[in-house]
């Protein structure tokens, strides 16, 4: 914290400087060099805080749960499809008994989908080779098959 607190002050600091010494000189030649010479700090101080290259964290976010946040992912996506067929359906873009058929296949993937979220739920991606026991398997009406992929 306090080297954050340090680098901001400096940053502040030199970013002062620089305005400064570049409105009062009159001369491009040393308002040129004092200028490049002050931009090495600045870019210093900024890559310090995380500003010039999007963050501090330099290393790649390590996701835990990627099987469950792919699933959530597809069953977002399903229910966008989903409210795309009944805009259609409602505004008479397409056949109404073409789209409640799509519409009625996208329910079905979606209670696919939702099994699938199920599954994955609170399982760590190292151990997917055994598929979690579903807690809420006793809620849905169809028995669960045991070669279903997760």
């Amino acid at each position: 914290m306090e080297s954050k607190l340090l680098n901001a002050v400096l940053l502040a600091f030199v970013v002062v400087l620089d305005a400064a010494l570049l409105f009062y000189l009159g001369n491009p030649w040393p308002r040129l060099a004092l200028g490049l010479l002050l931009l090495l700090p600045l870019v210093g101080l900024a890559s310090h805080l995380g500003i010039l290259f999007g963050g501090p964290a330099s290393q790649p976010r390590v996701r835990r749960f990627k099987l469950l946040r792919s699933n959530v992912g597809q069953l977002l996506e399903a229910v966008k499809r989903l409210n795309w067929l009944t805009v259609d359906r409602d505004r008479g873009f397409r056949d109404r008994e073409t789209v409640l058929a799509e519409i009625q296949g996208c329910e079905e993937r979606m209670e696919e989908l939702l099994r699938k979220v199920w599954d994955a739920a609170g399982s760590l991606d190292e151990n997917l080779d055994t598929p979690p026991e579903n807690p809420l398997a006793e809620l849905v009406d169809e028995p669960q098959s045991e070669g279903e992929p997760t």
